[in-house]
């Protein structure tokens, strides 16, 4: 008799031939165990924000300490941490998810220059840098850096100020993680005291940065779904090479085996995929 975790996986006469898992009451109780676990990321988010939070993986001081090495690297001067700047790419996130778009521009028209007028900052030139779905902040950086237009924005050398905001929610139902970059320069010449306000404070390279806890949900979840579809092409490869190597022959021929071993992988490619930026 046939070990029941071999008839889970191999072809065998105790499964007609055809793995247990690939059987389509399996199938329903992998999809119902993928959207239990899926579930309970969620619950946990609402219930307990500070185990699990998409922002905790990304440092906003990170994120202005990797832009400022990429200008100094440049010859350039680094930017400062704005109140206002950073006030307005906060307004921006929340206007993204509020209004469940993804640009530049919102659906009514709002352009980013508005939230950084409504922040109080008064600006010669501005500019915006937005990314999602990304883990952490050398990535974001690395990405914009590869991006000419996003580049450009970075080394700028007319910015003397800068606000970054990370926000998690939710966009067209599908969880993600928003990090907005602001980039200002005043209207005034005036130099601003750097003792007036911790936020004036350049961030330097050599500043040490503390961390951060807690588990990203984005990437719980990616690894969730990763481990669920690598079960069923391991069980659609088993299947293939036993179908192949012996020559069975079953009602639901080798064309159903290949259509989803090709669609799992093309799933795996979606899950696994770097973030965006905009």
């Amino acid at each position: 008799m046939a070990h029941p975790a071999l008839t889970l996986f191999v072809p065998h006469p105790h499964n007609n031939h055809k793995a247990r898992l690939l059987w389509p009451r399996s199938i329903v109780i992998l999809i119902g165990l993928f959207i239990m676990g899926r579930s309970i990321v969620d619950i946990t988010i609402g219930l307990l924000p500070g185990v699990l939070g998409y922002a905790s993986q990304i440092d906003v001081a990170k994120v202005i300490e990797l832009t400022n090495n990429q200008r100094l690297n440049a010859g350039l001067e680094i930017v400062r941490s704005s109140p206002e700047l950073s006030q307005a790419a906060l307004a921006k996130a929340t206007d993204m998810f509020a209004n469940n778009y993804w640009a530049h521009v919102s659906p009514q028209g709002t352009e980013p220059w508005t939230f950084v007028s409504n922040a109080g900052y008064k600006y010669q030139h501005a500019g915006e840098n937005l990314a999602r779905d990304f883990s952490n902040p050398k990535d974001i950086v690395s990405a914009w850096m590869a991006s000419s237009t996003h580049k450009k924005n970075l080394l700028d050398s007319r910015y003397q100020d800068i606000g970054v905001a990370v926000m998690d929610g939710y966009i067209n139902g599908v969880e993600t993680t928003i990090v907005v970059q602001m980039f200002g320069t005043p209207q005034t010449s005036v130099s601003r005291i750097a003792s007036s306000t911790v936020d004036a404070l350049p961030v330097l390279a050599s500043e040490k940065i503390i961390p951060s806890s807690g588990l990203s949900p984005l990437d719980l979840s990616r690894s969730w779904s990763l481990a669920f579809v690598i079960l069923i092409l391991f069980a659609l490869s088993l299947d293939w090479i036993f179908v192949l190597r012996y020559n069975l022959i079953r009602l639901s021929g080798k064309t159903w085996a290949h259509l989803t071993y090709f669609a799992g992988m093309a799933i795996i490619l979606l899950i696994i995929r770097q973030g965006i930026i905009l």
